[in-house]
Formats: structure tokens, sequence, C-alpha cells
């Protein structure tokens, strides 16, 4: 017997399981299309996974990234029954999902804001025309082509990079000033992003620099400062549905590596109106349809300032944070809002759940097995989860990408320094048990 609606999901991540549930509990039937590059990338099993007897079919890529192979796929599933809704939580998916949904008729972000949203040079130019975001930023390509543009010089200038990468990158910085900001010009999980402070580390980046991890140029941004924050938005029907203010930590050794977030923020009325104002502003800028967003956001001395648009929910466990908290079901939120259902939800937080994310600081020997974490019981009900994952390699890697961190650690309490708390020591302590300096 079929479900009232037909939901597929394109792919998943461990902290977006929940949906498959919410989806199945909502009546509907569910479809998955599995990618086994991604899940290996995720250190993601599906067969474990407790959420898989939520779903009623599924199919399995090799790389569900191949536009023709997924197309093929979803054109497929689609002659079997109809597909209502598409539910895609992966960065490098969204943009084929609107592409594949476009031609067949399916409610979903629009192709345009999903690509201005991937391309940050091109979202920093489509805020930069609206007037919303004036933050000065290069473009730098390995081909023939650069394109410079900042708020005050507009765009000019051909140039090779990376061999003239280096002088186009300093006359930036004389302009904007140190530190400056260096990233992909599209990517996901902090992966290549460098804050260089002063021109001997602008000369050494560009000295190591591999042009493979920039595959589609090297966005050069001015440093901004301030309070770092994430609006979780959607957009339900053209209707704004404001979920909630995130505040973010940071490594000070390697600031483009995140190391935790606690939701919700603590934040006065005035600067969580400039935030969530700011952020609508931006998705509808870009032309984002609908969905539930991610807007990193630098909360300046001179007002918000976008740091990175993610045209997708917020990743990671951070959906599940958002429920510990007391935010309500953000799972089931998702699925109706992607359903192209009208809803209504206003998060009435109880507590703060945190999050703190973990690597080596260094590439160092792991032990042989897990060390006894048992001790971590005397949190009670404060400590939510605890992972320690050890390499296959046997060696841990220098953590600087989201994806290099070993170790998680998720902590809830009704007073939200006591849940930061909790949560950075366990990660001290467990950096004591291991001998090894981490990130934190």
């Amino acid at each position: 017997m079929h479900g009232n609606k037909h939901v597929v999901f394109v792919t998943w991540k461990t902290g977006n399981a929940p949906a498959f549930e919410a989806a199945k509990r909502l009546g509907h039937e569910v479809t998955l299309i599995r990618s086994r590059a991604m899940e290996r990338m995720q250190h993601v099993d599906f067969d474990k996974t407790p959420f898989g007897r939520f779903v009623d079919t599924v199919h399995t890529l090799d790389d569900a990234t191949e536009l023709a192979a997924l197309r093929a796929c979803v054109h497929e599933i689609h002659a079997r029954r109809r597909i209502d809704g598409f539910l895609a939580t992966v960065d490098a998916l969204v943009v084929p999902v609107a592409r594949i949904a476009e031609e067949l008729g399916i409610p979903f972000t629009s192709v345009e804001g999903a690509v201005t949203a991937k391309a940050k040079n091109r979202c920093r130019e489509v805020l930069e025309e609206a007037g919303i975001d004036r933050t000065r930023h290069l473009v730098l390509t390995d081909s023939r082509q650069t394109k410079v543009t900042t708020a005050e010089s507009g765009s000019g200038g051909s140039r090779h990079w990376p061999r003239t990468g280096l002088d186009q990158a300093r006359a930036f910085a004389a302009d904007a000033g140190f530190p400056i900001v260096v990233k992909p010009a599209s990517g996901s999980g902090s992966e290549g992003a460098h804050v260089l402070r002063d021109d001997l580390a602008l000369a050494e980046f560009f000295a190591t620099a591999d042009p493979a991890a920039y595959p589609t140029g090297m966005l050069v941004e001015e440093y901004l400062s301030g309070r770092f924050v994430s609006a979780e938005i959607g957009l339900a029907r053209g209707e704004v549905v404001r979920l909630a203010i995130s505040e973010r930590t940071t490594w000070a050794r390697h600031e483009a590596l995140e190391t935790g977030t606690t939701i919700p923020a603590v934040i006065d009325d005035d600067a969580h109106e400039a935030v969530m104002d700011f952020a609508e502003r931006v998705i509808k800028a870009v032309g984002l349809r609908m969905g539930i967003f991610h807007v990193e956001v630098m909360l300046t001395a001179a007002g918000p300032r976008l740091i990175e648009l993610n045209p997708r929910i917020m990743g990671s466990c951070l959906p599940n944070l958002f429920c510990l908290a007391g935010g309500g079901d953000l799972f089931e939120l998702l699925v109706r809002i992607y359903l192209d259902e009208p809803v209504a939800h206003k998060a009435a937080f109880d507590g703060y759940a945190t999050v703190r994310w973990f690597g080596a600081t260094d590439a160092t020997p792991a032990p042989a097995e897990v060390p006894d974490l048992s001790w971590a019981r005397g949190y009670g009900d404060t400590l939510r989860s605890l992972t320690v994952r050890l390499p296959e390699s046997g060696v841990f890697k220098a953590c600087r990408g989201n994806l290099d961190n070993f170790g998680e650690v998720q902590t809830v309490h009704t007073d939200h320094d006591e849940s930061v708390r909790a949560a950075e020591e366990i990660v001290q302590k467990i950096e004591a048990q291991l001998g090894i300096e981490l990130t934190k």
C-alpha cells in the first residue's frame, strides 16, 4: 500500500536520517538514492543505521553527483510512481537535483538560486548588486581569465594563476588590508579555506597551494571580524520561516575550521532581528525558492555580513541539536516544506544544545583501540552523544577541514554556559586521555 505521497531522498547523512522516520510517520512512501562515494567520505554505513527500516525502496549509485547516472535513476523511480517531493541535504547534490526536479516539474529549490549559492563569487556579486553586502573579493583562476571584483573598483584584468596569483592577491591585500581569507570559489566543509595574516603567510600559501583544490577558482576576500553566527531559515510557499540563530566557534590556530555550535545563540533582540532580516534578504536576492537554508553570518560592528550561503539545511548533527534544544520537530518541517505544503512553525527553545567536534592538531599515530570512555557517564543527561572514531590508516590526519575530525560530543542543558562547559570539558578529558593535542 502506497503512502499518501512519494518522497525521494537523494543520498543521506547520519544527522538527517531522522527525516526518513518523519516522512513515514506522516504516511508517505520513502525512496532513497544512495551514493557509495559519499558514504565512504562521510564514514557512514546505511546497513547499520536504525533509520533504514523507514525506507521502502533503495537505489544505490556509485556516485550520485554524476548527473547522467542520477537522472536515469530518478526517471526510473518517477516512471514507477510519480515523485511528489525531493530531499537533498548534501551540498554537492542540491544543484543536480534542482536540475532534474525542474525537468520533471517537481517543486524544489530553483536551479538559478542553487547555482548562485554554490558559486561563492557569483553569490557575492548578486548581493553586491542588490546592495545587501559589499564584502570586497577577488576571484583567481588557473586559466587565462581572472575576474577581480571589489565594491570600489568593479571588475577587470586578465591574469594567469597560480603563477601571478600571488601578485594579484598582494594587490588585493594592499587595498583591503591583512588578514585576508582564501577559499575555493565553490565547496564546503572548510576544505581549502585559510586566513592569511601577513605577506609572509600569503607567500608561503601560494608556494604550496594546489590548484586542484580550487577547481572552480580561488576566492580571496576581506577578513570580517565580529561575532560568528548562522541563521537557520526556511521558505515555504514564499513565506519565510525563521527557525534559529546558532552561535559558532572556530579553532584559533586555523580560523576556517569550525569546532562547534550552540543552538540557540545567546543574542539580544536587536541583533537577532538584524541577522534574521539580513538572512531573509540574502536568500530572496539569490532566488532560493523553497527549503530550509543555512546562512553563515559575521555580525560585525557595521552590521551583518555574509560568510557563506548554503542552499540546504544545516549539516552534521545540527538538526538534532535544534530538536534537543526544544526547537520542535525540524525533520517533519523539512519534509512538509519539500512537499510544498503549508507550514506553521515557531521554535520555543527550553534549553541549549552544544556540539564540539575535534581532531588532531598534527598528524600522529592513533591508538590501537578507542580508549575507555565510561567516565563520561558521570555527565548524566547533559551528555547526549559522544563519538570517537579511529582512522583505518592507524594515523590521525592533521585536522584542517570538517572531514578530518575523528570525534564529536553533544550536550544539552537549560543553562547556556553549562551546556558549553560540559562539552568543552569532555573534549579536554579526551585530549588528556589520548595524550595528543586536539583542535578545540
